[in-house]
């Protein structure tokens, strides 16, 4: 008999929503999450440059990069680098306080889910980084090799996980 799993995100009433993941799922998340809190905390560092792996999640304010904005976008880095940093660290580990190995549903709260919601989004743009992902275009263009590699599993994974948080949170009360 095939049991159907609900999903894996959902909305339980005001304020409230559950998160339901398998063990195995729970365990791949926190790790690759951690993995990532150390992406994000090393490129604050400015005597390392940055990856372009992780480059994506610091997005430039200008794109003129090589015309009259390069200097303008070189600041707006300058001054507001540590502030994504801060923000998207923030993000994970309020993700990662709650994801507990041993409880396959938690309840939680917008704000919590909100920052979930943020951590997925930030590990499927290094992903798609790792990839070679640009857009959606790309990732449905991707060919078999990468299609079938781990990686790519992962970005769909958490993409999944993603549209089912952000449905959860777009559903009225």
């Amino acid at each position: 008999m095939l049991r159907r799993r609900r999903p894996p995100v959902e909305r339980l009433g005001v304020d409230s929503y559950a998160f339901r993941l398998e063990a195995n799922e729970r365990e791949v998340l926190s790790r690759l999450l951690d993995e990532l809190d150390g992406l994000i905390a090393g490129a604050g560092d400015p005597a390392v440059e940055t990856t372009p792996v992780v480059s994506r999640l610091f997005p430039p304010a200008f794109t003129d990069h090589d015309g009259e904005n390069a200097e303008r976008d070189a600041e707006y880095q300058r001054l507001m680098r540590e502030e994504l940093i801060a923000s998207r660290r923030a993000a994970l580990a309020e993700s990662r306080s709650w994801l507990d190995p041993d409880s396959g549903e938690q309840s939680l709260n917008e704000a919590t889910l909100t920052s979930m919601m943020r951590s997925l989004n930030s590990l499927r743009l290094v992903l798609g980084s790792l990839l070679g992902i640009v857009d959606d275009l790309d990732s449905d263009l991707a060919d078999e090799a990468v299609a079938d590699s781990p990686d790519h599993q992962l970005y769909a994974w958490t993409g999944w996980l993603l549209e089912w948080t952000v449905t959860a949170l777009s559903t009225p009360e």
